[in-house]
Formats: structure tokens, sequence, C-alpha cells
């Protein structure tokens, strides 16, 4: 591996333009960066995602390289985030798989008063719902999350969340009219 004064050097070459110091440069930090990701993401698909990523980063960021400043902080930072990026992707994307009727989370469901005065489990009606709108129910009105960290935790956008917050309430009082009109 080169060291951190050949890697400064290459950088600086190929901010100059230097077409074959900057090809050099992607070929020394590219094990660095496999190493990085191997030890915290499993899929080789998600490792080869990272490392684009981090290459397409550093491409973007190769003008912000201070010559005569050492590379492999500023190298590693931009690797962090993009690190950090994939795992949450990585963490987001085993929720929304994993998602699904959830027995934890419907046992807190609350009870809604019926007639008779007794309480009316919530669990089945939700479990009658759409996945999309059971999820953002659960994760809005049930835990009480925010709007941003929904989305983030389910890669749905905050629009999106809305609406199926909306259109589960719609069904799901729907879905108590039609249980009162039998009642």
């Amino acid at each position: 591996m080169l060291e951190d004064v050949d890697l400064a050097a290459l950088l600086a070459a190929a901010q100059a333009g230097d077409r074959r110091a900057y090809a050099a440069f992607l070929a020394a930090v590219l094990p660095l960066l496999r190493a990085m990701g191997r030890g915290k993401l499993n899929s080789p698909a998600d490792l080869d995602d990272f490392v684009q990523d981090t290459l397409l980063s550093l491409h973007q960021a190769r003008a912000t390289y201070q010559p005569g400043r050492p590379v492999l902080p500023w190298l590693q930072a931009i690797a962090r985030n993009r690190l950090s990026d994939a795992l949450r992707r990585t963490y987001r994307r085993r929720e929304v798989e994993s998602q699904g009727h959830d027995p934890e989370m419907l046992e807190n469901v609350p009870h809604l008063p019926g007639d008779d005065g007794e309480g009316r489990e919530l669990a089945p009606l939700l479990a009658q719902l759409p996945d999309r709108q059971r999820a953002a129910l659960a994760m809005l009105k049930i835990r009480g999350m925010s709007l941003r960290d929904a989305s983030a935790e389910s890669g749905i956008s905050v629009g999106a969340l809305k609406v199926a917050v909306h259109r589960g309430i719609a069904n799901l009082r729907q879905m108590l009219d039609r249980e009162n009109d039998h009642d």
C-alpha cells in the first residue's frame, strides 16, 4: 500500500489534471475502502455499493483536498460518511423486509370504547389494513414517532407517510362503522 505522502502527491497531481496520477490514486485507495466496508457490511452487493458511492464522493470532493495536508484523514472522513449511509440503507431495507404483522406492536394498541362501554381491540382491524398503512399507523400513532424519524426508518417519504396514515385512519373508521352497523 502507498504511504500517505505518496497518496498526497498522487491526489495533488490529479488536481492539477494528471489523469494517470488520478487513476493510480483511485487504485491505491480501493483496498482501503474495501477493508473499511468489509468489517461492517455483510453482503458483497452492499460492500460494492459502498465502495462505488465512496469513489463517487471522492471524485466530487477531490477539489476540497488541500495539498500538503494528510490524505488519509480526508479520505477516511468521506468514507465514514458513505459507510454510515450504507448502513442506514441496509438497516432500513432489513426493517422494511421484516415488516408485517408484529404481534408485540399490536399488543400495545389501545382499546376503543364500544356502545356497551367495554373496550374493543384495534389489533384485528389493524391486521386487515394494507402493509404500508399498518406500518405508518404503527410508527406514527402507536409508537409516537415523528414524521421525519418514521421516514428515515422506513424509507418512505414524509408525504407518502401522511397519505398512508390518512388512508389507514379512514379505513379503520369504515371498518368500525361496518361493525357498528352489524351490532
